[in-house]
């Protein structure tokens, strides 16, 4: 360990003597009294909008495509409950002509009552 950190000390040495010829060092003397101006354009202030992205009770809804009795549909949902238990569930359904099909999962992710999540699986044929 001692010789490796002797290695990285040399060749620290090495590099710093190396970087900046000892005739060049002169060129590169700092003046303190020497005042440097950095060139700052104009400061552009733009005034910035945000988009109210709320589910929360008296925001907007969103309009949700027409069900016509068929096809896929998914139904996410997240609620808070009076018991302090926040709720995450999500429903899939495919309604067609001759067959239905439903899957849902659902877990308490916070609050007194969490724990594993909960699926359901099922489907109807008609004759």
């Amino acid at each position: 360990m001692i010789k490796l950190g002797f290695y990285f000390v040399l060749i620290a040495f090495v590099a710093s003597a190396s970087a900046i010829p000892a005739e060049y060092l002169e060129e590169y003397q700092y003046d303190p009294d020497e005042v440097h101006q950095v060139y700052s354009p104009v400061e552009v202030v733009y005034e910035l909008q945000r988009s109210r992205r709320s589910l929360q009770p008296g925001a907007p809804n969103f309009p949700a495509p027409p069900q016509n009795g068929g096809g896929w549909s998914v139904n996410p949902n997240v609620e808070r409950g009076e018991d302090g238990n926040t709720k995450t569930s999500i429903n899939v359904e495919h309604k067609g002509k001759d067959h239905d099909f439903h899957a849902g999962w659902g877990k308490v992710v916070r609050g007194p009552n969490k724990a594993k999540p909960t699926w359901n699986v099922g489907g109807t044929f008609r004759w």
